[in-house]
């Protein structure tokens, strides 16, 4: 997942790949921290979209979301294969990739919070935190995994770094259908 999980390995990737272009430059700073500002956007949006409409329009556009902008920033590439057009498009379509993680927390969690009260009493807080929290934890984990085996089977040369870069981001998939 091209999220905020993965981006920290990403960012050392592109250092490694692109020493010259991206170390200092305004690309570095620019493609570790926006999709935190799509968040915020996401979050806003979609939080008025499930209170305004239905939960599950703002899940399943954001899901949408997602799932498209995290394959656009796997496969950014600049126009003629410039570089500085490589970082703009990771950038932007980070941007929009913040926008569906944003989207996805509003609606989920209170989808979530909501559902529990099916549950039997005493054991609410158990299962909501398990579908939610820890869920996100254990993607944390995998994401910083998945990169650190990618760099086991592949190695580290430079065309090797962004296949890792570029295949990353696919382990998640299957769970979002």
């Amino acid at each position: 997942m091209a999220n905020p999980q993965v981006i920290g390995q990403v960012g050392v990737m592109l250092s490694k790949i692109y020493p010259d272009e991206y170390s200092g430059s305004r690309a570095q700073s620019n493609v570790s921290s926006i999709a935190f500002a799509g968040t915020v956007v996401g979050q806003l949006t979609f939080g008025y979209v499930a209170d305004r409409y239905t939960r599950k329009l703002a899940m399943t556009v954001s899901a949408v979301i997602l799932i498209v902008f995290a394959a656009l920033c796997t496969g950014s590439y600049g126009a003629g294969g410039s570089v500085d057009g490589l970082f703009t498009m990771l950038v932007v379509c980070r941007f929009f990739l913040g926008i569906g993680i944003g989207g996805e927390y509003p609606a989920g969690s209170v989808a979530a919070a909501e559902a529990t009260g099916e549950v039997k009493k005493g054991t609410r807080n158990r299962w909501f935190i398990l579908f939610t929290n820890f869920s996100i934890d254990v993607g944390f984990v995998v994401a910083a995994f998945v990169p650190l085996v990618w760099l086991w089977i592949l190695g580290t040369e430079r065309h090797d770094l962004m296949v890792n870069v570029r295949t990353s981001p696919l382990p998640p998939f299957p769970s979002a259908g």
